[in-house]
């Protein structure tokens, strides 16, 4: 029995004529034929008026490949078919006695047969130029017995009708013998089946377009943060709350929904993260509605700002800058809120597990009802970067928790619950994306080339804009593996964020900077044992990883990293 393709049931076939001959075929041809079902062909053809070239499409009805005999090109015409031999011209003779004039069959076959011809010789024999096998065409009538004369372009050996349905597996043979030139033909040989299928069914893949990949996972994400967002619905009648989420729980947005939910009332509200850059994004993401009513600072940028309004001098010294930063900034923020009436109706923190306690006063003391004015905390303990004693946060009840990662795909986010040893529960509808990669790179050369190959495939292939793309290092550009590239795969490097913004550059940035900010597809360079450095903790890494919305890879810089 041959084997049919398209691979249908052969009763499946529409019109009854090409579905018994497809039953004939299929029966009685042996088990290493193969016959293509109603194969259709576009080629382009020129016009010789005006040598325009046009597309010229056609079918076989029927191709069928016999091994041991070569390919054969069947036309089926079903019904009542009449040759009239004065113009010419095939007729099919309808129901109620009309008579509707039809392509030339054989005209039809040869076209077809010539079509298949090129596509074979190009995909396997281009240098011979011709073909090593027997390729003919042919035409049955199923409905109809011949007599009489051959019209034009036909042959007894190539015209079958229905008495042949019977034997077509041994006509078939014999019309391929007819068109043969050859005194001793060989079989097809394997090299022989391979071209012919890649003519007739060339390898062709429809790829999946990286950025329309991570449009349609980003819509399911955005509707998962909209879901959280009515999490603050829940929260509306109370003017204190902590708010504990996991990473890619949405805290950031959050955050800013319940700073305009408080300008909504008519409170003057500071939003107010660790993170500098967080704080220039949320900055430009307030609506313009909102400008006279929320101030965004992160919070050493507010100790700076309030310092100078209150001509108290503020210079971080050459030596002890952490000191400073952690404990005489806040001190002289104090001492400005002394001197200046400036307050705020409601406070947002976000990043909250970044602050000292020390720091909470300040911020309590710029509420305009100190420890009962309205604050609101977001936070995640396993992103504590900075902060030894966790304890530290004000008294705002009980916390109240996002489970859900809902910025992440369901693959990153296994990484990070994998890093952190622990279970990051994901929304049921979040995308699963593609499972990140981990590559161990001991030299800097191999990770300035592992890094460029990402964006020569996120970038170059797949369409993403470089706003879309972050490289993230534990250590500054200079001291990294990149310290001497301005570009990768021809895409330029950048450490500034609003060029980065602005499409025009790949973001260079140290994990630690980029906290609280988020890109599609992140590569993180440089990455040692967490724990090895000082500069470089489990936390760190779990930061790190959690900035990926839809792509990560890590480069290790040794084994054991990847597993930690």
């Amino acid at each position: 029995m041959a084997r049919l393709i398209p691979k249908i049931s052969v009763e499946e076939i529409t019109l009854k004529p090409e579905r018994d001959v497809a039953r004939a075929l299929v029966e009685k041809l042996p088990n290493d034929c193969i016959v293509y079902h109603s194969y259709p062909w576009l080629r382009p053809e020129r016009n010789d008026r005006d040598t325009k070239t046009f597309l010229k499409e056609g079918e076989a009805d029927f191709v069928i490949i016999v091994p041991s005999h070569g390919i054969l090109i069947l036309e089926v015409k079903g019904g009542v078919i009449q040759y009239e031999p004065e113009d010419r011209r095939w007729v099919r003779v309808l129901g109620n006695g009309q008579i509707k004039g039809i392509t030339d069959p054989f005209e039809q076959g040869r076209k077809s047969k010539h079509y298949l011809k090129d596509a074979i010789i190009t995909a396997g024999y281009a240098t011979r130029g011709s073909l090593p096998f027997t390729i003919g065409h042919a035409v049955i009538f199923p409905d109809c017995q011949y007599r009489g004369e051959m019209p034009p372009g036909a042959d007894p050996a190539v015209l079958f009708s229905s008495p042949d349905l019977e034997f077509l597996d041994r006509r078939v043979k014999d019309a391929l013998n007819h068109w043969c030139c050859v005194p001793n033909p060989g079989r097809l040989e394997t090299e022989d089946l391979r071209a012919i299928q890649r003519g007739i069914s060339p390898a062709f893949q429809l790829l999946p377009v990286l950025f329309r990949q991570l449009e349609e996972q980003e819509e399911k994400l955005f509707r998962l943060t909209e879901e959280q967002i009515r999490t603050l619905e829940l929260l509306s009648q109370w003017d204190r709350a902590a708010i504990e989420g996991i990473a890619g729980s949405g805290k950031t947005l959050l955050a800013r929904a319940q700073a305009q939910r408080f300008a909504d009332e008519g409170k003057k509200t500071l939003l107010v993260c660790y993170n500098k850059a967080l704080a220039a994004w949320l900055r430009e993401s307030i609506p313009e509605p909102y400008a006279d009513f929320i101030t965004v600072r992160h919070f050493h940028g507010l100790c700076r700002e309030w310092c100078n309004r209150a001509a108290i001098p503020f210079a971080p010294p050459a030596r002890d800058r952490d000191q400073f930063w952690r404990s005489e900034a806040p001190s002289k923020l104090l001492d400005a809120l002394d001197l200046l009436p400036d307050r705020f109706d409601a406070v947002v923190v976000d990043e909250g597990q970044d602050f000292y306690p020390d720091w909470w006063l300040c911020l309590e003391m710029l509420n305009t009802n100190t420890d009962k004015g309205c604050m609101y905390v977001f936070y995640d303990p396993a992103q504590n970067l900075f902060v030894e004693d966790r304890a530290s946060m004000p008294a705002l009840g009980k916390p109240i928790t996002l489970r859900h990662n809902c910025r992440n795909t369901r693959s990153i986010a296994a990484t990070c619950a994998a890093i952190l040893r622990l279970a990051i529960a994901t929304h049921p509808n979040a995308p699963d994306g593609v499972q990140p990669k981990a590559l161990v790179a001991p030299e800097a050369e191999e990770q300035r080339k592992a890094a460029s190959a990402c964006v020569e495939e996120w970038i170059k292939r797949g369409h993403l804009k470089p706003s879309q793309v972050a490289i993230l290092c534990p250590n500054r550009r200079d001291h990294s593996s990149l310290r001497n590239d301005a570009k990768l795969a021809s895409v330029p490097l950048t450490d500034d964020l609003d060029r980065w913004a602005k499409d025009g550059a790949v973001l260079f940035s140290t994990i630690r900077a980029f906290k609280g900010l988020e890109a599609d597809a992140i590569v993180m360079l440089d990455i040692p044992p967490p724990g090895s450095v000082p500069y470089f903790s489990t936390a760190d890494f779990y930061v790190g990883a959690s900035r990926a919305k839809h792509l990560l890879t890590v480069l290790a810089l040794e084994d054991g990293v990847i597993g930690h």
